[in-house]
Formats: C-alpha cells, structure tokens, sequence
C-alpha cells in the first residue's frame, strides 16, 4: 500500500510539473504586419542605396580627373542611346501592339 502511495504521488507531481511547460506565449513583437514589413523593406533599400552612393563616390575619388572626365562622358552617351530601350532590339520589333 506505501508503494502505491508513493508512486501515485510521484506520478501526480511529475504530471503537476509538466503541464506548464507544454505550451509558450508567443510575444507580441515577433509578429509581422504589412506596416512593419513595408517599414523593413523601406529601411533595407534606403541601407542599399546609401552604401551604393558612399562606394561610389570611392571609386570616384579614387580616379584621376581624366579619368572621372571621360567616365562622366561614357555615361551621359549610354544613357542618350538607351533611354526608353528596357527590352533587347528583337523583342521591341516582334511584340504585338
């Protein structure tokens, strides 16, 4: 009869102790709405393009003023002869209109 006793108390405190443990509260700031994702988003591109620029301007900085002049030249002449021009020559001709 004390073994039984004791096992039975045994096994009502095991089930006492593990029934907290079976189940968590999930936090609030781990959810993600819209607005934060668009927030995240927003900071993550604004991160990018800053970094762009700074690594930019290095590159710049690093150059002779020859350099920088003919550079600046190039660019001006690939933007005049692509703008407007997304898609590849052969898929402008051949789309449907």
């Amino acid at each position: 009869m004390r073994s039984f006793l004791l096992y039975t108390a045994v096994a009502l405190s095991l089930l006492l102790t593990a029934q907290p443990a079976i189940a968590q509260r999930k936090k609030e700031s781990n959810k993600v709405t819209p607005a934060s994702a668009h927030q995240k988003e927003a900071a993550a591109l604004e991160q990018k393009q800053s970094e762009y620029k700074s690594r930019k301007d290095h590159h710049m900085e690093s150059q002779d003023k020859a350099t920088r002049k003919r550079m600046k030249k190039t660019l001006k002449k690939a933007e005049r002869h692509s703008w407007g021009k997304q898609a590849p020559w052969y898929k402008r001709w051949f789309r449907r209109q």
